[in-house]
């Protein structure tokens, strides 16, 4: 993706891994539709690879400044929300894999 050099225009967020480690991420990019909001993220770490692999997560709730996101579980709307973040920007490249 080759994102280093403006990683100070990207509004970052600190998520738990599986291992209970902390990673910052940085928001690549949002969109929202049919009420639902989502982030483009990828780890601030891999900004620099142009094979890095980005992530989606659903906004489920907001309880005051805090605001929490999850994994997308349903296919279809996985799917849906991919295309939606591939064909709307030219900044970056989004392939899905299979």
């Amino acid at each position: 993706m080759g994102f280093e050099d403006d990683f100070e225009e990207f509004e970052t967020i600190m998520l738990t891994d599986e291992e209970g480690k902390e990673v910052e991420f940085a928001i690549i990019d949002a969109i929202e539709t049919e009420g639902q909001s989502y982030i483009l993220l990828l780890e601030a770490e891999l900004l620099d690879d142009e094979n890095a692999e980005a992530m989606i997560l659903k906004k489920i709730a907001e309880d005051g400044e805090e605001v929490n996101y999850e994994l997308i579980e349903d296919d279809a709307e996985f799917d849906k929300i991919a295309e939606l973040f591939q064909n709307g920007n030219d900044e970056y490249d989004v392939e899905i894999e299979d």
